[in-house]
């Protein structure tokens, strides 16, 4: 009698197997809203920067930095990611193989701390853990904010070049420039999945600010010191222009002034996966 209560008509078995379908895709949809993919790596690379001291080479790599990230995986294609940077430059017209750019003598050094949002696209579709799509070239763009203050090294001593105010001039340009450095950041890389959550990458970018003073050369040579100068009168002579000409040159071009400063970093990533339980066919 329980038996005959308990069976079921085929029709009503039907019916039953559609429902726990329709149940089972609504959940897979709730965790492809809810349950997606976090990566979090960390990154080394060499450094480089293109601006007034070196307005021509690509490759003037010259220091190194690292940085953390995390990102939220929208799905195997597309991801956006959010990072922390740490990156030292370095550029002095002593590099250059232009004899007028070496008789000007112009160095910096800058260390930037470095906010970054970006996009990622994947042209192969990458899903980490699985023993395909575990491979793919990929693309990123973004914005970004950093806060840098230029300085050189002199007998020993760190002297900061914001506060010297180098390129002062009483009528045009009394104010201090800014500490912070917004930038549009672009580039491409490489990752592969070597085992469970572990990817490997490599990666290349390059960030086009909108600020003229990462180098602390944008304008023209001072006409004239500030009020309150924190080194010696010598001393500041000497980084306004190294090469012991400011009286003549004073009003002359000391940089480009049109261009912004941009600065690139190369290197290697290393990334781990949270996979998270889920339907894998939103993929």
């Amino acid at each position: 009698m329980l038996l005959k209560t308990l069976s079921l008509h085929p029709k009503s078995i039907r019916l039953v197997y559609f429902r726990y379908i329709i149940i089972l895709f609504i959940l897979c949809a709730q965790v492809k809203s809810y349950a997606q993919q976090y990566e979090f790596g960390i990154t080394g690379f060499g450094t480089g920067y293109m601006g007034d001291i070196n307005p021509n080479n690509p490759f003037y790599y010259q220091n190194i930095g690292g940085g953390l990230s995390v990102k939220y995986n929208l799905n195997s294609t597309w991801g956006i990611k959010a990072g922390f940077n740490y990156l030292a430059l370095h550029g002095s017209d002593l590099d250059s193989k232009f004899s007028a750019q070496q008789d000007r003598g112009l160095q910096f050094n800058n260390n930037l701390k470095e906010l970054s949002i970006t996009a990622e696209f994947n042209f192969f579709r990458f899903i980490a853990g699985r023993a395909i799509n575990r491979y793919t070239p990929y693309l990123l763009a973004g914005v970004s904010v950093a806060r840098h203050n230029p300085y050189v090294r002199l007998d020993d001593t760190t002297i900061k070049l914001r506060e010297l105010q180098l390129e002062y001039d009483a009528e045009h340009n009394p104010d201090k420039y800014s500490k912070t450095a917004f930038s549009i950041p672009f580039g491409l890389g490489f990752k592969y999945n070597i085992k469970g959550p572990w990817s490997v990458g490599a990666e290349v970018i390059y960030r086009t600010t909108f600020n003229d003073n990462v180098d602390n050369v944008s304008k023209n040579y001072a006409t004239s010191r500030p009020r309150t100068p924190t080194v010696p009168t010598e001393t500041w002579d000497f980084l306004a222009d190294p090469s012991g000409q400011l009286e003549a040159n004073a009003g002359r071009a000391r940089g480009n002034g049109k261009n912004y400063d941009g600065y690139m970093t190369a290197g290697f990533t290393l990334t781990y996966t949270l996979i998270s339980a889920k339907c894998y066919w939103w993929q």
